[in-house]
């Protein structure tokens, strides 16, 4: 990233990974920390926001982005903006914002990515150094739960937040980041949009969702982070497909259950139980719900053994409702950046 305001500026564009997330280690405040979990940043799709010179602001967003896009620009003007910018009014500022994101409610994670993508672009475009993911995501309101997709925007890859003690005011800290094996891919599985008539919790909702939960145990969370230190994490550092396939599943399932007041049970309808059925008798792979759905995903351990699964998901519709697959790769990465 460049560290000094260009004496000129420029058109900058910012590519933004999506996340998958596995789950979370805990629920609520019976545990030593809160939330924590693991995710991965993948490929594709992408979020992608370019800023330009304009006599005044000019917002060039789809309807997928508008709200949260319509926010960052806000909240970035509010929270960071330099005096002789933040004291125009908003609609004053000499910048042109496009943003072309991922769906959003999808279970990847999204409204982090517009966010970070929008207020470090703009960062960029006025100040020159971009702030740090604990700062964007306390003053752009993100990482309230996971923390994946905050550290993920700048450092890619595989991803272990720690998760919240008492004490802790910011965003929560990572135990683990590392690079996810280059041959491995994801199948991002999703139902037809327009038969998708039951979009997943966000918002306010999910806000109150997350207060009703039933509080996870210390035992419990205890038993996700053995899963995690002595199968997971290990299991992607040393490329072992088999035991990253396994116990990535299990992970998926547990945490899944602690949404079962909400749920119905470990996944959120009958549609992702019927994907997990069809994946998991298909052959051996990493198979869950990212976050609140309705993204499914389903990693495997290479091109040839995703692109069979594909057909065998798009051989017919799963229920009554058609699906659409995509097979990305892991980002380890984070964001790209260019400037023009």
């Amino acid at each position: 990233m460049m560290t000094d305001a260009p004496a000129e500026r420029s058109t900058i564009t910012v590519s933004a990974p999506s996340r998958i997330h596995f789950g979370l280690i805990a629920i609520g405040d019976q545990t030593q920390r809160k939330f924590g979990g693991a995710g991965l940043m993948v490929a594709g799709p992408r979020t992608v926001v370019t800023l330009s010179p304009s006599d005044r602001l000019n917002l060039l967003f789809n309807a997928q982005a508008d709200d949260c896009a319509t926010r960052a620009v806000a909240r970035w003007h509010e929270k960071f903006a330099p005096s002789e910018i933040g004291n125009l009014p908003l609609e004053q500022l000499p910048v042109s914002v496009t943003c072309l994101p991922t769906g959003r409610h999808q279970g990847l994670g999204s409204g982090t990515q517009i966010s970070f993508c929008i207020a470090a672009a703009l960062h960029q475009f006025f100040c020159g150094a971009v702030p740090s993911a604990t700062e964007l995501a306390f003053a752009m309101n993100r990482g309230q739960r996971s923390a994946i997709g905050s550290h993920g925007f700048f450092r890619g890859g595989f991803l272990v937040d720690r998760g919240f003690a008492e004490s802790d005011k910011k965003l929560a800290p990572l135990d683990v980041q590392t690079a996810f094996p280059d041959s491995w891919r994801v199948v991002l599985i999703q139902p037809d949009p327009e038969s998708d008539s039951n979009p997943p919790l966000h918002g306010q909702e999910e806000v109150s969702a997350f207060e009703n939960l039933e509080p996870t145990s210390q035992r419990e969370a205890e038993g996700m982070i053995r899963l995690l230190n002595e199968s997971i994490v290990p299991a992607v550092v040393g490329a072992d497909f088999q035991t990253f396939a396994g116990a990535t599943t299990e992970f998926g399932y547990r945490s899944g259950l602690y949404y079962r007041k909400v749920q119905g049970g470990a996944y959120a309808s009958a549609w992702a139980i019927e994907i997990v059925r069809r994946v998991s008798a298909f052959g051996e792979f990493a198979v869950g719900q990212s976050s609140w759905g309705p993204t499914m995903f389903a990693i495997c351990e290479s091109e040839a053994s995703a692109g069979e699964l594909v057909a065998e998901l798009e051989s017919g519709a799963v229920g009554s409702a058609p699906l659409k697959t995509e097979i990305t790769s892991a980002d380890n990465n984070g964001a790209l950046w260019t400037t023009v």
